[in-house]
């Protein structure tokens, strides 16, 4: 009956097991498949090394994931053999194809589109024809793929910029076209940008289209399941589409050069850039290599790269000579790194590009350090940083300037109480922070600020250089751009100097000297120690007493010769290796052991005789069936060597290990098992035991934050918050805890984790409790990286509320941001305060000098407005030149404080081919009293105020209720006088 029981039990066992081994391949049958044809499409999809690669592989991975398809691709020559499939029914979907009334007629198209091309006029690099050359277009031989309805794009787009377009040859596909362009029948091709390859140049792009994936009719149910999928997909992933883009198609989000630009490339000479030699990371000279190294040099190297500008770098002296006497002195034509100051006027001498580069800028000191109010401190600057004095002037006028000559002597300086402060941007100081020296060092919370490093370009200079500077900073990508700031950075922060070494271990220096002058003491107290261990071991030297037969094994007493003699056995040793009562005449250990391990025992003993310490060996011993046996021989010496030291003998215990291996090399193969999948997995897999108070986490933790995981226990038991979470996020946190402990066994959170440099990563972090509700609490979880996601989407929120150009708030938004302050409370005399602004000579300025130097001076008074305002007041721009700005809590002293600033920014002078422009600013300033009904009724009064400031004569500023002038009084009579008359 037991036996059957067992037999059933056994059957039951294996019948588990196929059912946990078929349940994949069961499951990966159920999923469809989905045969999608592809043909060479530069980055929109190909076959490379017999695997599909390209933007639409990618995406209808990311679709496959919803849908549970399994997709295999089909490659074809062209677009027509894969439509002709799909006709056929020979395949299910083909992606990257534009909407057609025919093709409409004749397939299934999905409802969403998965992408967005444009038209394009592609030709061979090196061709002569620029980028938009609108004169020669006439000129081309263009070709187009037969069916391809890109005809009348082209026609509209040449009839908007006044060119007739040129005739348009067939031919059967794109890659007879292209075959036809390198046998020189052909300049350039019609179709689409995503057809662009690495060998080919842009020539014109226009007319957005959006692309589908299409299907046979009769296949209705896969369509819909697409449709399903894709809807998910753009919920979730929003931003696909633009990163799948950047990735695989970049080159067609460039613009290329237009012929104006590439003739001055190509008639420029090496342009002569200033920069300062010894600002590391951002600029140095390398003696070694008698190279110009550095972030700011490797970006304008960039741009050279990708413009054809072509540059030599001047290591400049300031303390020899001013920026501006080494452009008058014509030794330069360019400066890298010039910082700009919104609060400093327009300089003649040179002109400013947009910011190559933006990086904190912070007042470093002494931990702790405060500024006290009306102090006269000591600032550590570098000689040669283009806009540090000029910084601190600005905005520090009390301070008492130190001039060094880099970066490093600074915080010596600081940190032998030399100067009080350095000012500084962090990727000069961070990396030296990093040294012992300067661990006492750090930046003082509330003094921190932007430096904008920007490329100065002398003002003899042709001005279409600042505006291809421009252009070429727009097309640098932040991945190469972090990747230039990586590289600098390791290049610079080197191994640990003599200095910063004999620092970080001077106690331990001093702890030496000490042990030096008392070198004899210290050698008779170690001769004392080892002669008292040596009698304590004499002393505890004993054979084995009370030698028993209940353990897993037997004792035995071993000769320590190289045969291993057993003098004594028990009758378990004889036992264990089936012997039984019978054991063989004149025994030895070595006969019973493998050869090596023999020989290992027997060396062992004879290095560890004069120790005199117990001995413990994993062996394999082999029984009277000849079959090997794992144990554990743990001996320990028992004859006195003053007595017998011919023949020194050992106490021997062998314990049957058997069991203990089996389960060891389970274990072995549980941890490697774990191991395997914590390294493969990205995610972070934690472990929490509240009985221990014992917190654990997979390596991906360090490898993310930097730092050891944080314990989520205090010593004594109790939940700790500090370090863990975002102090934003610690309700979230509490509520995750109190969730789980009221016995939900899944439990998901969104919450910053801090990085070891501060940094918070957003996380989605899910535990599902693994104890029973009256048992201690055991969970387990696992940490998910949504940073990106959730910085990008915060990032879209932010652009849709910002004008493109100054990126200041638009007209919506700034309105919503007014709107959530009202109604209004006066307190303390506070109150808020609404500015309109409108700049005077707005229009001049354009006709006279073009649109470009006019978006150059919106973007200017933006960055002024920024930078006079707080971060808790609102700038927008209303369009045209009208801004506004909402001071908030202010009083009106301070309100005439900051329009007063900003007339003086805003007075700006602009200059081009010899024609030159002022513009200055005119404000009309309403301050909230409570009275105000709606946010429409506030921004009338200050827009009725900017009106009597334009009447007044312009470049300044009226309250809304600052009473009338004898000039409006009169002017107003004169009205009532002529409204009068008129009546009569």
């Amino acid at each position: 009956m037991h036996r059957n029981i067992r037999v059933l039990a056994l059957l039951a066992w294996v019948l588990f097991c196929l059912l946990q081994a078929a349940a994949p391949l069961l499951s990966h049958a159920a999923s469809r498949t989905v045969w999608v044809g592809i043909f060479p499409l530069a980055g929109f999809h190909r076959m490379e090394n017999g695997q599909a690669v390209g933007y639409n592989v990618d995406y209808l991975e990311q679709v496959s994931r919803y849908a549970d398809w399994r997709v295999e691709y089909v490659d074809f020559d062209n677009w027509h053999d894969a439509a002709e499939a799909l006709d056929k029914e020979y395949i299910d979907l083909v992606g990257g194809t534009p909407f057609t009334p025919e093709r409409g007629k004749r397939f299934l198209y999905s409802p969403y589109a998965n992408g967005t091309t444009y038209t394009a006029l592609i030709a061979p690099k090196g061709t002569p024809f620029a980028y938009e050359d609108f004169k020669n277009f006439e000129k081309l031989r263009v070709g187009i793929a037969a069916g391809t309805p890109w005809h009348k794009s082209f026609a509209n787009y040449a009839r908007q910029h006044g060119f007739t377009p040129p005739p348009l040859h067939p031919f059967k596909d794109i890659s007879t076209i292209r075959q036809a362009m390198v046998e020189g029948k052909l300049d350039a091709m019609l179709t689409t940008v995503t057809a662009l390859r690495d060998d080919e140049t842009i020539l014109a792009k226009f007319n957005p289209l959006p692309f589908f994936f299409i299907g046979n009719p009769s296949n209705r149910t896969l369509m819909e399941e697409l449709e399903q999928a894709m809807a998910q997909l753009k919920l979730d992933q929003p931003d696909l589409e633009s990163r799948l883009a950047r990735t695989h198609m970049w080159r067609s989000y460039q613009t290329p050069l237009t012929r104006v630009e590439r003739d001055f490339v190509a008639e420029s000479p090496s342009l002569r850039v200033g920069y300062a030699p010894n600002r590391k990371p951002m600029s140095w000279y390398d003696p070694e290599t008698r190279e110009t190294r550095g972030i700011l040099p490797d970006i304008l190297r960039l741009i050279g790269r990708n413009s054809g500008l072509r540059f030599t770098f001047v290591p400049l002296n300031l303390a020899e000579a001013s920026l501006e006497e080494y452009f008058v002195r014509d030794k330069i034509d360019l400066c890298v790194g010039v910082m700009f100051d919104p609060c400093v006027k327009g300089n003649p001498v040179y002109k400013l590009s947009s910011p190559l580069l933006r990086c904190g800028l912070n007042l470093y000191g002494k931990n702790f350090f405060e500024i006290p109010p009306a102090a006269h401190l000591a600032v550590a600057l570098p000689q040669n940083w283009l806009g540090g004095r000029t910084y601190m002037e600005t905005y520090y006028p009390e301070t008492q300037l130190q001039f060094f000559s880099n970066t490093e002597e600074c915080l010596n300086a600081v940190a032998e109480n030399k100067a009080d402060l350095l000012l500084q941007n962090t990727l000069e100081v961070d990396y030296l922070l990093t040294r012992p020296r300067f661990k006492d060092i750090s930046p003082l919370q509330g003094h921190s600020g932007i430096e904008e490093a920007r490329v100065g370009i002398n003002a003899t200079v042709p001005p279409i250089l600042l505006s291809l500077i421009n252009k070429q900073i727009m097309e640098v990508d932040e991945k190469s751009k972090s990747q230039i700031i990586s590289e600098n950075i390791s290049a610079v922060a080197g191994p640990l100097s003599l200095k910063d070494i004999v620092y970080e271990h001077r106690t331990l220096l001093v702890i030496l000297g000490e042990l030096l002058l008392f070198p004899m003491v210290f050698f008779a107290y170690v001769l004392y120690l080892r002669r008292k261990n040596r009698t304590i071991a004499r002393k505890s030297e004993r054979r084995l007493t009370n030698i028993t037969n209940n353990i897993n094994g037997g004792v035995i007493s071993l000769t320590a010769n190289a045969r291993l003699d057993i003098r004594n056995a028990n009758s378990g040793f004889w036992h264990l290796l089936d012997y039984g009562d019978t054991p063989p005449e004149k025994p030895s250990l070595a006969d019973f052991m493998l050869p090596a391990e023999a020989q290992h025992l027997y060396q062992r003993l004879v290095e560890q005789r004069e120790e005199n310490t117990a001995i413990s060996m994993e062996l394999s011993l082999r029984r009277k069936t000849g079959q090997w046996l794992p144990a554990l021989l743990r001996c320990t010496w028992s004859c006195d060597e003053r007595h017998d030291a011919s023949q020194p003998c050992l106490d021997c215990v062998v314990v049957d290990i058997t069991d203990q291996k089996h389960m060891h090399e389970q274990l072995e193969q549980e941890k490697e098992r774990y191991r395997i999948i914590l390294e493969q997995s990205q995610d972070i897999i934690f472990d929490v035991d509240t009985e221990k108070g014992q917190y654990t986490c997979s390596p991906n933790f360090y490898t993310k934050f930097g730092r050891n995981g944080t314990p989520l226990f205090t010593p004594d038991g109790r939940p700790r918050n500090d370090q863990i979470v975002h102090t934003d996020d610690l309700p979230a946190l509490a509520e995750m805890r109190r969730r789980v402990r009221s016995g939900e066994r899944t439990v998901f959170g969104v919450m910053r984790i801090p990085t070891a440099q501060g940094r918070y990563i957003w996380c989605r972090v899910q535990t599902t409790r693994i104890s029973k509700l009256d048992a201690p609490l055991r969970i387990v979880g696992k940490i998910v990286d949504i940073d990106e996601e959730v910085r990008r989407r915060a990032e879209l929120e932010r652009l849709s509320q910002r004008d493109s150009l100054t990126d200041l708030y638009n007209k919506t938004a700034f309105r919503e941001r007014v709107v959530q302050n009202l109604p209004l409370t006066v307190q303390n005399g506070k109150t808020h305060a609404l500015l309109f602004l409108d700049l005077d000579n707005f229009k001049a300025l354009n006709d006279r000098l073009g649109h470009i130097v006019g978006d150059t001076a919106l973007a200017e008074a933006a960055d002024a407005l920024k930078h006079i305002f707080r971060n808790a007041d609102a700038v927008g721009r209303f369009g045209g030149d009208e801004f506004c700005v909402f001071a908030m809590g202010i009083t009106r002293n301070a309100v005439t404080t900051r329009a007063k600033a900003v007339l003086q920014a805003l007075s700006m002078h602009f200059e081009q081919d010899g024609k030159a422009v002022d513009i200055t600013a005119s404000i009309g300033i309403y301050m909230f009293d409570g009275s105000e009904t709606s946010y429409e009724e506030a921004l009338h009064k200050a827009d009725n105020a900017q009106y009597r400031a334009k009447q007044l004569g312009k470049n300044r500023y009226v309250f809304h209720d600052d009473p009338l002038t004898e000039e409006e009084l009169v002017a107003e009579q004169q009205l009532r006088d002529e409204q009068n008359g008129s009546a009569l």
